[in-house]
């Protein structure tokens, strides 16, 4: 029997290892634990030095040969390659257990080979730890069991589902795991899997386990492994290169990052120019995650934002604290309100443009199958750890986003609910992850999400309703569609400007205007010509109507400034008494 003290002596002295593995070596050495569930970036290599060497091996290759160097027995074990053993002399000492067994148990086993099946498999290996911890030899008693891609083997089902094999399966491992006999041996039992959520929960939640996750590579591994890739293939990146490349291969695996280098290569592309590793890493990060999130490449920045000047301001402001390297100073998150058509989603996004930072917006990642909703937000939220630091945007939160009390889904709504925020609210990330949630509805929005902590602040966007307004939408709108016209004002006189009123447009949003300068094109190119003129823009305005309801609109904009952090954001026009602003709201409430 090996006691707690002795313990520390059997886990390897590892030199600049990953924080995990220091973690689970402290957890073994310390304390009761025999099962280790590892999940998250398990697929990629592992980084560590030995003998003054930094090296990189595949997870289990670095459990085997260096996490378990010590060990006399590891068993390694999948529904693929079934039980196996990395080395010679510790498959023939599994063998001649296995045979003892087969003369007890009156099974054939040894001659004609292990067991694939996962009840029959994990019997087994329960049944050949037990035989070798009875033996003598204190060596014996030093085994380790790996099973890959663990959620295939002991698998999610809905309480009391699955199959009959299926339950036992997890029994099995709960009872070896829980083992005394286990527990004060040195024995270890390490799942891994790239979601813990995929495991079965009775072996989620055993007493003797601990669940650490390994996260997708650094700053610091990723130059390492850069060079190391250099070095090896010749690809020729100078030292300043390997600097910039490591900042452009966040969010990505260190085989996806040789892939990436390689293709480069292969296809003589300038290394200094980024543009392609940030295309390659935008197509791999969305294959991984199948279309749960989509990256936005901004093509603008906050000069582009028309009307919105006090939002302007204010976003600048926070830009200039992010580019200054200030992040402890910037908000955890916004919450984006105004009426539709207002401009919240390319404010946000010519937000991420002056700032330089990848911009990716969160697609519908729930799915109907059991477990995989929960398993799809641990991939979007270990990819954006990866990528930080990164601008994620929510559009329409408060469909997205759900509530805490969820209902008529088993309570997946509310897991889902609570983890989302919960991660929202790390402060960790503050700086790193910037959280944009843009609604026109914030009254749907949930209070957790809109407290200090997550969406710490709120930034009001309001209807143009000025000239200037629309001349500037104007400007804006004609360099983003690539319109020529042949007057440079909608107001005023011609030629310059067109004999236009700001009666004529004030009852149009932003969006209207745009869609209504689409329109003249086209009527313009259908008659030949690429330069617009006024009729074409005043026949499109005698013809549209608004599809929204003056009633929804300002009820919009009311809620938006009920919501506001800031009453410098908020137009004297909108300067409201919160007792009045209530009132008017709820006259409004029947019209929504």
């Amino acid at each position: 029997m090996v006691n707690m003290a002795d313990k520390s002596e059997l886990v390897p002295k590892l030199i600049d290892a990953p924080d995990w593995a220091d973690d689970m070596a402290r957890k073994y050495a310390s304390s009761a634990l025999s099962q280790f569930i590892l999940h998250g970036n398990v697929l990629d290599l592992v980084e560590y030095t030995q003998e003054g060497q930094r090296r990189f091996l595949p997870l289990v290759d670095f459990l085997t040969d260096v996490f378990f160097a010590q060990r006399s027995l590891v068993i390694t074990y999948d529904l693929s390659s079934g039980i196996q053993c990395p080395q010679k002399e510790m498959r023939a000492a599994m063998l001649k257990s296995v045979r003892a067994l087969d003369t007890i148990r009156g099974t054939d086993y040894a001659d004609r080979g292990l067991p694939k099946d996962p009840l029959k498999a994990v019997e087994l290996i329960k049944r050949v730890i037990r035989g070798r911890l009875a033996s003598a030899k204190p060596s014996d008693k030093r085994i380790a069991v790996i099973v890959k891609y663990a959620e295939t083997v002991f698998t999610e089902s809905e309480a009391g589902g699955g199959s009959v094999p299926d339950r036992a399966t997890s029994i099995a491992l709960a009872e070896l795991a829980s083992d005394p006999d286990v527990l004060m041996n040195d024995v270890t039992l390490v799942l891994i899997t790239e979601s813990v959520l995929a495991l079965n929960k009775r072996v989620q939640a055993l007493p003797s386990g601990a669940t650490i996750q390994i996260p997708l590579p650094d700053e610091d591994t990723r130059e390492h492994y850069i060079e190391r890739v250099n070095g090896r293939a010749e690809l020729g990146i100078s030292d300043e290169l390997v600097k910039v490349l490591k900042k452009h291969t966040s969010g990505l695996t260190l085989m996806q990052i040789r892939s990436l280098l390689q293709e480069a290569k292969l296809g003589n592309v300038d290394f200094g120019k980024p543009d392609y590793i940030y295309k390659r890493k935008r197509e791999m990060i969305e294959t991984e995650c199948r279309g749960l999130l989509e990256f936005i490449e901004p093509k603008y920045n906050l000069s582009m934002v028309a009307v919105h000047d006090r939002a302007v301001d204010e976003l600048k402001r926070d830009s200039k604290l992010v580019l200054a390297g200030h992040l402890d100073a910037v908000p955890m998150g916004y919450l984006i309100t105004g009426p539709a058509g207002a401009g919240k989603s390319f404010l946000i996004k010519s937000f991420a443009g002056e700032i330089g930072i990848p911009c990716v917006e969160l697609k519908n990642f729930r799915d109907k199958w059991v477990g995989a909703t929960e398993q799809n937000l641990e991939k979007i939220i270990n990819v954006l750890s990866g990528l930080a630091p990164v601008a994620c945007i929510i559009d329409e939160a408060d469909a997205y986003m759900g509530t805490r009390e969820g209902g008529g889904d088993s309570g997946v709504s509310s897991r889902v609910f609570s983890r989302l925020t919960s991660f929202m609210g790390d402060t960790a990330n503050r700086g790193k992850i910037l959280w944009f949630l843009i609604t026109n509805r914030p009254d749907l929005l949930a209070i957790d999400l809109k407290r200090q902590g997550r969406a710490e602040k709120h930034i009001p966007l309001f209807p143009p309703d000025e000239e200037k307004h629309y001349e500037d939408l104007f400007k804006v709108f004609r360099k983003k569609l690539g319109i020529k016209t042949e007057f440079d004002n909608l107001f005023g006189a011609p030629p310059e400007g067109a004999a236009l009123k700001l009666s004529d447009v004030n009852s149009h949003s932003g969006a209207d205007l745009e869609a209504l300068l689409v329109r003249a094109k086209g009527i313009a190119l259908l008659e030949g010509r690429e330069v617009l003129q006024i009729d074409d823009l005043v026949s499109c305005l005698a013809d549209y109507m608004s599809p929204v309801y003056p009633q929804q609109v300002e009820y919009q904009i009311l809620q938006a400034v009920a919501e506001s952090t800031s009453r410098s954001l908020i137009p004297e026009k909108w300067q409201i008494e919160p007792m009045e602003l209530s009132h008017r709201i709820e006259r409004l409430k029947p019209y929504v």
